[in-house]
């Protein structure tokens, strides 16, 4: 079922091969293997300089021809499909089957949604979460599931004060002994009555017409298994960190996710807010055997042969770590729950052509990371040696001017898109350096998972040690 990619990926392919040709060019112009410096304003060789950097050279050579290739090239590809698809709104798209369970649309045009709030100790944002669906614009029936997991705070009277729903909305709440989100997602999954199910956080709030976009694209889908929203950050106002997440989240959903749903292939729908059909949920529950449990269940939904989607018009805002450490905590989970959920799922995902490339990003990343540090610690030792090498520098910057140029533009024609970051752009200089840091940190998690070595995460009151 998964897309074999329309006029956009023909597109994309073209305008691709043009920014080949004039990323390549420059570095084919200029020898790589050649120690050129300059000399009374022209180029001259430094036969010195050749003869004891030329190893030098060489590596640093493989390095960006190997950065360019891995990295550069299916970037700027998948930045430009996702780009015209968003561009014609939808004008490729087409209908993709019949799906093969109950319709959820058979009796009514709108039918009965049901809402899944877990929560664990959101007594503060529990209400905003629960009005915020009784302020959805959908047409049809809402049901609101709170689901307690066994707070300490006042999460279950808060969230009784706005019991008995209002109109076309209903409320109930439910309190069960604490088991993890993935566990009272399933116990609202069993409670539900609608035959479509949306999961959000109670800590995240939706936009009005959340709801609607996660419907209309199961009409438009109807082999549709899970429909995934578009997660932005809600406190951006709190430092610079919670600004660089927000810039991470709107390129990684536009490059990424939206080109997965053109085919029908999407790998994570984001927890903060998806939807599913009800059936599917009850016979593939959300598990605790990865600490992703949004993601696992997507791949897993992708197994059954029911296609995964994504409606960016479904927004849902959400809180980002404000320091450091807490981000550094967050994407251990996260990253190394990726891990984990390809490990319980590569039966199908090495046939999945999103997954094996999602994969290979884990693998070029931590390739990327090791051949620059080598590369670094090497380019420093010379440097430091006394000896003349103003033509490494220039080779250097040369590369390393192309590659930023590209990095800065790709991104900047993603960002303006979007009225969330239009007025963050001049943060990308910093983001550089934030995607260095998190691209070592890949490297290192991914070479803990491959060594079975395991590590500790830490969320809430948990510390768990996982491989």
């Amino acid at each position: 079922m998964v897309g074999r990619g329309g006029p956009s990926m023909r597109i994309s392919i073209v305008v691709c091969l043009m920014l080949a040709m004039v990323l390549t060019l420059p570095l084919i112009a200029i020898p790589a293997h050649l120690g050129l410096s300059i000399g009374n304003g022209k180029l001259v060789l430094d036969a010195e300089e050749i003869h004891q950097g030329g190893p030098l050279y060489l590596i640093l050579d493989l390095y960006y021809t190997f950065f360019i290739l891995a990295n550069v090239f299916p970037f700027t590809y998948l930045a430009v499909r996702s780009t015209i698809s968003k561009a014609f709104s939808g004008k490729f798209r087409k209908r993709t089957g019949t799906g093969s369970g109950p319709d959820p649309f058979a009796r009514s045009r709108y039918p009965k949604v049901s809402i899944i709030i877990p929560c664990y100790n959101e007594g503060l944002n529990v209400g905003r979460a629960i009005l915020n669906c009784y302020d959805q614009t959908y047409r049809g029936e809402i049901e609101v599931l709170v689901i307690d997991d066994g707070s300490r705070d006042n999460t279950w009277s808060v969230s009784s004060i706005f019991k008995g729903g209002s109109g076309r909305r209903d409320l109930k709440i439910y309190h069960k002994e604490n088991g993890g989100k993935a566990s009272a997602l399933t116990y609202g999954i069993q409670k539900a009555t609608g035959p479509i199910v949306l999961m959000t956080d109670g800590d995240s709030t939706m936009d009005k017409n959340a709801v609607s976009e996660i419907v209309e694209t199961f009409r438009a889908y109807p082999d549709a298994g899970i429909v995934g929203g578009f997660v932005t950050i809600r406190n951006t106002f709190a430092g610079t960190l919670t600004k660089l997440q927000q810039l991470e989240y709107i390129i990684t959903q536009h490059v990424i996710r939206t080109c997965q749903s053109e085919d029908g292939s999407v790998l994570i729908a984001p927890g903060p807010i998806f939807g599913m059909r009800t059936d599917l949920a009850r016979m593939y529950p959300p598990l605790d055997r990865t600490v992703v449990e949004d993601c696992d269940l997507t791949m897993s939904i992708l197994s059954t042969g029911y296609t995964t989607r994504a409606a960016p018009g479904a927004r849902s805002y959400t809180e980002a770590p404000v320091s450091w450490t807490g981000w550094f905590n967050q994407r251990r989970r996260w990253i190394f729950g990726q891990f984990q959920a390809w490990r319980e799922n590569k039966w199908h995902l090495w046939r999945n052509p999103w997954a094996l490339y999602t994969y290979f990003t884990w693998i070029s990343t931590t390739l990327s990371a090791l051949i620059f540090l080598v590369s670094f610690l090497l380019t420093i030792t010379l440097l430091f040696t006394g000896l003349s090498y103003h033509s490494l520098l220039e080779f250097i910057a040369l590369r390393s001017v192309i590659l930023v140029a590209f990095y800065f533009l790709m991104r900047v024609l993603i960002l303006v898109q979007y009225k969330e970051t239009r007025g963050l752009v001049q943060y990308l200089p910093l983001k550089t350096v934030y995607d260095l840091i998190n691209g070592f940190h890949t490297a290192y998690l991914y070479f803990m998972y491959v060594t079975r070595r395991g590590i500790e995460l830490r969320w809430g009151h948990r510390r768990v040690v996982v491989h």
